[in-house]
């Protein structure tokens, strides 16, 4: 990190530590999508995992005069939003199968950092590639998301939005391509980011 960076993240800090709103709106547009993400992974669901997520920046905002670090704020929100997620998963009488799943997520006594870890970079991934997602042309945009996100079928897009299959076939094509761009000029994620959306795409197709 060159001094230029570093005197940034230092300025960041100490207005959340001052109580400046805007430095706490910093931290959730950076951190919340990739914590949802990540908290979803853990307990599935959804909205139940973005109220974790959230919670976790009241506990942030109730200590920001403790952190000195960005990298302490990121550990600080992944930690909190892991053990919430334990709490809830305790709390909810899932069944056997339910927790058999979730104990092999993260680790039979919850406490596996490997694979924290591994989670926690796979949400921040995701949340990159769900980003670039929403600069797709918008009719490459609409048929990527309701085959990759909402599972539809290519014949099922076709009469939803009544155009050929032929249509949707070259949408997603054309989609792939370009995230597969868009992901390649990302110097911060590089080419894990693009093995990752890949693999996924060739699992569900």
């Amino acid at each position: 990190m060159d001094q230029n960076s570093i005197d940034i993240e230092i300025a960041k800090i100490d207005a959340l530590k001052r109580g400046d709103t805007k430095a706490l709106s910093y931290f959730f547009n950076n951190y919340y999508p990739p914590l949802c993400l990540f908290a979803t992974r853990l307990i599935g669901e959804t909205g139940a995992a973005e109220d974790i997520a959230g919670e976790s920046f009241v506990k942030l905002w109730d200590r920001r005069t403790d952190f000195q670090t960005e990298q302490n704020i990121k550990a600080f929100l992944y930690i909190t939003t892991r053990n919430a997620c334990m709490d809830f998963y305790r709390k909810s009488q899932r069944q056997a199968q339910s927790k058999k799943d979730l104990t092999y997520i993260i680790g039979d006594d919850m406490e596996d950092e490997t694979v924290m870890e591994n989670e926690m970079i796979r949400a921040a991934v995701l949340g990159e590639i769900y980003k670039e997602i929403e600069n797709l042309p918008l009719r490459a945009r609409q048929i990527f998301k309701l085959s990759y996100i909402d599972g539809m079928k290519n014949q099922e897009i076709a009469d939803e939005m009544g155009i050929a299959i032929n249509t949707v076939k070259n949408q997603k094509a054309r989609a792939i391509q370009l995230l597969r761009g868009m992901m390649l000029k990302k110097d911060v994620w590089g080419f894990s980011a693009l093995a990752l959306l890949l693999s996924t795409l060739l699992r569900r197709n």
